[in-house]
Parts: C-alpha cells; sequence; structure tokens
C-alpha cells in the first residue's frame, strides 16, 4: 500500500507525537519520529554508509577510479564526521530519527536558515532492507513539518540526477517538491 501525504496529516494528529502511519499492506503499525541522540550514532552511521554505497559504486564507475579517489576517496569518514557533529548547538539543524518497533530505520537532517524562511531538508536515509515500503515519504511528510513549525514558508532538498538517486528523486515528488532546478558536476583529470 502506497502512503499518501493526505493521510498522513490526517492521521498524524490522532496518534501520539511524532509519530505517523507506517506504509505497509494493511499495516497498523507505526513510525515513530524522534530527535537523535549521541546513542543513535553507530546506527545512524551504518544506515547513512548502507544507503549511499550503491551511489559511490556508481560514482565511481561513471567517474573512473582516479578522479573518484581524489573526489569521493573519504566518503565514508565525511559522513561519519558531519553526524558525529550531532545533536549540535546549531539550532538551525537538527536530525531525527525514523523507528519502527523500536529500530531505527531511517534519518533525516532538517534546518532552517529564519531570515530567507528557507527550510532545507539535508543529509537522509532509510535503511536498505526497509526502503520501497514509503518510509522515505513518511520522513519527509514529518521533516517538512519540522520545517513550517520552525518558520520556514519555502522547503528546499537536493538530490543526484543519477540513477542512483532515482527513488529519492520519487519520494521528493511524492511530498510535494515539483520545481528543480537542474544542476551538473563536471570532473576532469589534470
Amino acid at each position: 500500500m502506497e502512503l499518501h501525504i493526505g493521510a498522513v496529516e490526517k492521521h498524524r494528529s490522532a496518534l501520539p507525537f511524532g509519530s505517523t502511519p507506517r506504509a505497509g499492506e494493511g499495516s497498523n503499525m507505526t513510525l515513530e519520529f524522534r530527535p537523535f541522540e549521541k546513542k543513535d550514532y553507530e546506527r545512524v552511521l551504518k544506515i547513512c554508509i548502507d544507503a549511499f554505497t550503491p551511489h559511490h559504486a556508481l560514482f565511481e564507475k561513471t567517474l573512473g577510479s582516479e578522479i573518484f579517489k581524489y573526489q569521493y576517496q573519504n566518503w565514508k569518514e565525511e559522513y561519519a564526521d558531519y553526524l558525529g557533529k550531532f545533536p549540535s548547538s546549531d539550532l538551525s539543524a537538527k536530525i531525527y530519527v525514523a523507528e519502527e518497533d523500536a529500530e531505527i530505520v531511517g534519518f533525516v537532517v532538517t534546518s532552517v536558515d529564519i531570515k530567507r524562511k528557507v527550510g532545507e531538508i539535508g543529509l537522509n536515509a532509510v535503511d536498505p532492507a526497509h526502503q520501497g515500503r514509503g518510509i522515505g515519504k513518511a520522513m519527509y511528510a514529518f521533516a517538512l513539518d519540522d520545517l513550517k513549525k520552525r518558520g520556514a514558508k519555502v522547503a528546499y532538498v537536493g538530490t543526484g540526477a543519477d540513477a542512483a538517486h532515482a527513488p529519492a528523486r520519487a519520494a521528493y515528488r511524492a511530498v510535494g517538491f515539483d520545481k528543480a532546478i537542474p544542476s551538473l558536476h563536471y570532473f576532469r583529470s589534470l
């Protein structure tokens, strides 16, 4: 069963704070959203690495090993360093985890530029073992609510245009992201 955003909004108020209906045929389980805690670091990092390994394999195939090693050779460490900064004293950036049956199955970073009133859905991923069930869409609906509550009037998300990011693009469109500015990153050896 596909999760419809209207249904998420309709049912969210009837559920405990931070929860939303879980996607799945005939399921009445819920996803619980809560702020990231330091104890979540290892699980969130594992989800991040597992989810982005296929993307980076495609990047290496596309760019070739020489360019890849300079541009992305430390990608795992960079994600580890970034996630290690949370919870952050930077009040504009927050990270939330999505739990199903007390297991973390995804995470999403949100930030708001209060001056411009622009919110961003940043780094996010769903555990590959749980992908394809609407968890990403539910997570993005939660993130959009968070951004709105924090004063954002516009929401932004960046993603890749490559084949590995196609599921993310579909999930973003499913929650209403319908305006895009295409962007390309060109590389060459020197």
